[in-house]
Formats: structure tokens, sequence, C-alpha cells
């Protein structure tokens, strides 16, 4: 086990290493490096008006310790990363083998889908929740000492402050419970569930507390009822999961779907497909517990980001983090059978392993970044118009005019492509204008 661990660890800071030359990127300004939350000067009289408070004190620790130094804030998320892993292969590894474990936490872990969470800094919302669910699942389903369970309530109480998501945490559980948990009776069941149930209790109050959560909840609600919502959320949810199976297909900014009604087919093909495998899980629990926690894992991982508030855009990447453990694992009990099924899985986590690589080393390059995400989601106008701002960094400025202008088309409410296009005016009248530094 300790050999396996020490692999799998290397495998990962191999896979992952290149995403400390990233820099910060997209929402890591606006949410690390000019969030007064994120700063340690102002953190704590910001503490009344911002979101994700562990998460933010994270930030105000590392800004206190070295500033806004992007390598520093790249190694903690890789650290972090690999804690979780670490924990994962720890906890499946009791649920399923070693064996299983170790194959399911490398396909996972490798996964060029977690680079949105991993390599962006701002990501960090996904991964350190992340860690404190796996964590606290680790010590509620072990034996029911306690200091453990006191230990996973305190963990269920910060895992919320880092990404409401992991308010689902005494679900998860109590699906343990229902599919591999061997309790007893109810009344040791529920000893061990009552400090995971009190601990996200109070981090729901804490976080109904804040009024910038109250004021997203309202503004969610006022841009789409529940139903309406749940429509839209439908529809997203397979284009998320399509990513485990494309990971070629990873961009940092995905293209979102149609607004399709009700009675549309891709509507009811995502209902009926969800409904399938709920039901699935449900009918599985006895004959094959394993599988059927892993479906029920992905499902309830998604429930919260995808269910009944609405986001502008639906479909991201970040919500795999946790829920890319369920289809791992369904593939690893699938494969670490037999022999033949571990050279497939050795294959699969190499080729995951480059393109993950791959895809950090296109994070130091912004233009490469953002041409990449263009190139990927070409009715969106959001990825050209970064495209273009990446661009004027460079002096490039008729690839930049062009980017910019098609980015306005696709987005006209854009105030950072009419700002840039500004920015772009005053470059080219500049004596003398700049030269591009791109081939």
């Amino acid at each position: 086990m300790t050999r396996a661990a020490a692999a799998l660890l290397l495998a990962l800071a191999a896979a992952w290493g290149a995403a400390l030359w990233a820099g910060f990127v997209f929402d890591d300004l606006a949410d690390v490096v000019e969030n007064p939350a994120g700063q340690s000067a102002t953190f704590w009289e910001s503490l009344g008006a911002t979101l994700r408070l562990l998460l933010k004190a994270s930030y105000a620790l590392q800004d206190w310790l070295h500033g806004p130094w992007a390598p520093g804030f790249h190694a903690a998320n890789l650290l972090l990363h690999l804690a979780a892993a670490l924990v994962a292969l720890c906890w499946l590894t009791r649920l399923a083998g070693a064996r299983a474990a170790l194959v399911a936490v490398a396909l996972w872990g490798l996964h060029p889908a977690l680079a949105n969470s991993v390599t962006e800094v701002a990501g960090r919302s996904a991964v350190l929740s992340g860690l404190l669910v796996l964590g606290c699942l680790a010590l509620a389903t072990g034996a029911p000492s306690r200091p453990r369970l006191l230990a996973a309530g305190l963990l269920a109480f910060l895992a919320p402050l880092a990404r409401e998501t992991a308010l689902v945490l005494p679900l998860l559980l109590l699906w343990w419970q229902m599919t591999l948990g061997q309790e007893g009776g109810p009344g040791r069941g529920w000893r061990r569930a009552w400090p995971v149930w009190l601990g996200t209790l109070l981090a729901a109050a804490a976080i109904l507390a804040l009024p910038r959560h109250r004021e997203l909840i309202d503004y969610s609600l006022a841009a789409r009822g529940p139903l309406d919502a749940l429509r839209g959320n439908l529809v997203a949810i397979p284009a998320i999961l399509r990513f485990l199976a494309e990971p070629w297909a990873v961009t940092i900014d995905p293209a979102q779907p149609r607004p399709w009604g009700w009675g549309d087919w891709p509507t009811l093909l995502a209902a009926a497909g969800l409904l399938g495998a709920a039901l699935a899980a449900l009918l599985l629990r006895r004959r094959a517990p394993l599988a059927a926690f892993a479906l029920g894992w992905t499902l309830l991982c998604l429930l919260p980001s995808n269910s009944l508030l609405w986001r502008e855009e639906p479909v991201g990447l970040r919500p795999l983090y946790l829920a890319g453990l369920g289809p791992a694992l369904l593939l690893a009990l699938l494969l670490a059978r037999r022999r033949a099924g571990l050279a497939v899985a050795a294959l699969l986590c190499l080729g995951l392993g480059v393109l993950t690589l791959e895809r950090n080393l296109l994070y130091a390059d912004p233009v490469a970044l953002w041409q990449d995400a263009a190139d990927k989601a070409p009715g969106k106008g959001r990825p050209r118009i970064q495209l273009g701002l990446a661009l004027l960094d460079h002096g490039c400025l008729d690839r930049a005019a062009a980017a910019l202008t098609e980015g306005l088309r696709l987005e006209p409410a854009s105030r950072a492509a009419r700002q840039g296009l500004e920015r772009l005016a005053a470059l080219r009248s500049a004596v003398p204008p700049p030269a591009c530094d791109l081939p």
C-alpha cells in the first residue's frame, strides 16, 4: 500500500507539476488577487460581505506569507489535490480493495477535467472542499469512535465554508449507509451520522447568515424559478459528464447548451437518462453495492450545482472534482479484476496523464489557452474576447482586433470587449505602435 500510494503521488505530481508556471488566469484575478477578502490586510473587515470564508482565509494566509506570487498559490492547490488523492485512496481501499482503489484514484486524479479545479487558483474551492468531504467520509465510515466522529463533524462544518456544494455531505453518508454500511441497527447508524448532520446544519446556518449568500440565492431565483432551473440543469448534466469520456475536449470555458423546453428531446433524453441511472443505483444496492454506490455518488455530487438553483453557466467542470470519482470507481471495478484490465487501466492513466500535462503547459501561454477555448466553443463570445485581450498584451493588434470584434458580435453586452477595443485604439495611435512578439 505504501509503495502504491507513493507511485500514485509521484504520477500526480508529474502530471500536475507544470501548473506551477500557469500564472493567474481567468477568475484568479477577481477572486484572489484583487479580492479584499483574499488579502491579509483587508480579510477581517471583508468578512460580512464575502463568500466561502475558509477558502478566502486560505488566500489571505498565503497573501500574508508571500504576497500575490502565483507559483505559491498553485503549489498549495497541487498539495491539496495530492492530499485529496491520498485520502481517497485510503478510503476506497477500505471499501473496494487495494487494487480497485488504486485504479479508481489514478483514473480520477490524473484526468484533465480536473484542471479547472486544480490548475486555476480560483478552483481551489472544489479541491479544498473535496478534500474535506473525503476526509469526513473516511472518518465517519470507519470504526465509530468518539474522536473520529467528532473530527468528522468538524470537517462537515468546514467543507461548505470552502464551497457550498459540500452541504450534500450528509446525503453522501446516508447513501453509503444504504449501500455499503453494515450498521447493525438504526441506533448505531444514527450514532455515526449525527455529527456529520450537525456540522453540516451549522455550516448551512453560517452560510445563510452572510448577506452575500442570501443575495446570490435571491438573484438565482429571480433569474429562473426552481422548475425552470431544473429544466436547464437536466440538459447541462450530460454535457458536464461528457468531459469525463472526452478528455481531449476539456476547455477553460466550455460551451453552454441551448435553452431547450420541457417537451424537447434533449430535455426528455437527459431526464430519462438521469432517472434511469438513479433507478439502476437503487436496484443494484444489494447485488452490486459498490457499483450502486459509485452511481449514486456521481448523481449526488452533481445535485447541489445542477438542480433547483440556476447558474448563468450551468455547464462547468468544477463539480466534476468530486463527481468524477464515481465513474472512475465504476471503471476500476471492471478493469481491476484481471491482468488484461490492469494493462488497459495503465494505458488509460498514461494517456490521461499526458493530456493533463499538456493542459497544464497550455495554461502557461494565455494566447494558446484562449485560442484552444475559442476553437472548442465557436459560438461563445467570452473565449474570443479573452483571446483578444491576451493578444493585446503581446502587441498583436490586428489579430486582437479580429478576436475582440468577433467576441463583441457574439456577446454585445460585454464590457471587457469594449474596453479592449478602446485600449486597442490607444495602442494603434501610439508612436511607435507596439510590435507583435508572437510568430
